[in-house]
């Protein structure tokens, strides 16, 4: 039954987290960064802001509160930050993708520490509110060459 539900959950909330508005552009980041923390305040605001070539989730909706930004992939969002001083494992409320253009711009986020569980794709430029289905439900991601859809 675990299995269905997973299936299930991975069909039905892969399309509200990719809804991104026609205009956002393609962009990418290659994958192996280092990870830092953007403390309460985090990143500028995503529209038309320069791209800085990594992945951000914030805590709470509207990019509020604590936020993370990666670089590279990170399978465990327990210790997210240069000092790994932060914990947003299951925590993620908001998002952007504000990786460089190129390949690898796309980044998978997954349900599970290790890249595991359900999984949906976040396309690069794009940036929200992280759909009720998946808020404080990821765990870790990868940039990819493409959402695959």
């Amino acid at each position: 039954m675990r299995k269905f539900r997973t299936l299930l959950l991975a069909g039905a909330l892969a399309v509200p987290l990719l809804a991104v508005p026609a205009t956002m552009t393609s962009a990418g980041a290659a994958p192996g960064g280092a990870s830092t923390t953007a403390g309460a305040s985090g990143a500028a605001e995503p529209s038309g802001a320069a791209a800085d070539g990594n992945y951000w989730v914030w805590e709470d909706t509207n990019r509020g509160g604590h936020s993370c930004g990666w670089s590279g992939d990170d399978s465990d969002w327990r210790t997210c930050g240069a000092g790994g001083n932060f914990n947003m494992n299951d925590r993620a409320s908001s998002w952007w993708n504000n990786g460089y253009a190129g390949s690898f711009g796309d980044v998978r986020v997954y349900e599970n520490i290790g890249y595991g569980g359900a999984s949906t794709c976040a396309p690069n430029g794009g940036s929200g509110n992280i759909p009720w289905e998946w808020n404080d439900r990821i765990s870790s991601h990868k940039w990819v060459t493409n959402c695959g859809f």
